[in-house]
């Protein structure tokens, strides 16, 4: 699809979070754009005061820049976290990886983090996008971190936003249901590089004609993931995702790899869905609005978008189009939520079965083989920063590559809908 103006499962509600705890010193911010009813919970150090619009400014300084901007992504009254991370970096421009819905708020956001690391001034002098703090040029690189479509769907519209950065990608994109339509008309201009391995101070090559090294390579490594491969439009595709670590604030940025269950709500999301995910029969009418009701649509909406037929949800053989949840769902979300590290669900039967032992080589790359000391990892879904999280726990977390009854999840899930979808799809695809 060439054209990125209309998305609609993605929520522009936004809100941007500090990556962990300032240091000493405050800079203006720009408020975080929510609803009236939403606001990001700020670090203890920093301080949150009311606008008239019912947002907040958020006064903080992030000694290792990096910031977290998030949206929902929605599938009917379904919605979970969507997330966009930006670098500063130490040219004062700023790295974006995978971008979220071309709102003003957006462009705004982003480009704010630029501005205030020189006394607050907003100035951070020359830059290698030739522009000022707060404009579109202080974007100096965009990056593609996956195949999946909400992570890259909106990268051409923030390019004629932010026309000097450079595109960066992992391998083997593709568009569909065309095959082989131009880099231009599908991103808005070519890509710069696209992205193999680079950590210990070594580029590893993806067997791309395109191997340029990105000149942040000295400030945030990388390694790329080979998952399932499938015949897309005709053309056997490998699926990619590139990890990438930020050496300053040891933090291991991920997309769809690695997860964590939040037990408690996302802020963005909306009351009235929930309540609607809520009830205990389809057919049943609108429960009261308590916070009850409410974690109870959160907990429903996991185990539908983890699993797409949980196994609880029964349909009413005699009301043709009902379906009621049974005794034991909440047992099944504390299955997902009680993990330290989720490797989730959909991800880890599409596509992670296929390749284990690429998964694998990946995971020993991440945890051992680059030397990275990451201690939290940001993932594009669900919750985070998730902190006191290193290269070990980081390992534990595929260790059904191992064994496939570590972890295992519950098999009326897996066999009442993943099962079925991922043998459909491998036959046809």
């Amino acid at each position: 699809n060439g054209s990125n103006d209309c998305f609609p499962i993605i929520s522009t509600t936004l809100v941007r979070k500090p990556i962990h705890p300032p240091m000493v010193g405050t800079r203006p911010l720009l408020g975080e754009i929510t609803t009236t009813t939403t606001t990001t919970t700020a670090p203890t150090s920093t301080t949150t005061t009311p606008t008239a619009d019912g947002s907040s400014n958020n006064i903080n300084n992030d000694a290792n820049n990096i910031w977290a901007l998030e949206q929902n992504l929605e599938l009917g009254p379904l919605q979970t976290p969507l997330r966009c991370t930006v670098i500063q970096l130490n040219d004062g421009t700023l790295w974006v990886h995978a971008p979220l819905a071309p709102t003003e708020e957006f462009f705004q956001l982003v480009q704010s983090c630029a501005s205030g690391t020189l006394g607050g001034t907003g100035d951070v002098g020359s830059n290698a996008a030739g522009g000022t703090a707060g404009g579109p040029a202080v974007v100096s690189h965009v990056v593609v971190p996956t195949y999946a479509l909400e992570h890259k769907v909106f990268v051409k519209d923030c390019l004629e936003r932010w026309p000097e950065a450079q595109l960066w990608t992992s391998p083997n994109q593709f568009s569909f249901p065309f095959r082989g339509v131009s880099e231009e008309f599908v991103f808005g201009k070519r890509v710069s590089g696209v992205l193999g391995d680079c950590y210990g101070g070594k580029y590893y090559s993806n067997g791309d004609n395109n191997n340029v090294i990105p000149p942040w390579s000295d400030e945030i490594e990388y390694a790329t993931l080979y998952g399932g491969t499938f015949n897309i439009g005709g053309k056997q595709t490998t699926l990619s995702e590139t990890a990438f670590f930020h050496k300053s604030s040891k933090t291991l940025i991920v997309t769809d790899a690695v997860a964590r269950i939040p037990k408690s709500i996302p802020e963005l999301n909306d009351p009235e869905k929930l309540l609607l995910i809520s009830k205990r029969s389809t057919s049943d009418p609108m429960p009261e609005d308590t916070p009850e009701a409410r974690l109870a649509g959160w907990k429903k909406t996991v185990l539908l978008v983890s699993y797409f037929f949980p196994e609880h949800e029964e349909p009413d053989p005699s009301n043709l189009g009902v379906v009621t949840w049974t005794d034991g769902w909440e047992e099944n979300f504390v299955n997902l939520a009680e993990r330290k590290l989720l490797v989730p669900p959909v991800v880890r039967t599409l596509l992670y079965a296929q390749n284990p032992m690429g998964v694998r080589r990946w995971v020993d790359i991440v945890s051992r083989e680059s030397g990275w000391d990451f201690d939290r990892i940001v993932p594009a879904h669900f919750d985070a920063p998730i902190e006191g999280v290193g290269p070990e726990e980081f390992r534990d977390g595929f260790r059904f590559l191992e064994d496939e009854s570590v972890d295992a999840f519950p098999l009326e899930d897996l066999r009442r809908g993943l099962w079925p979808i991922a043998d459909f799809v491998l036959k046809r695809l």
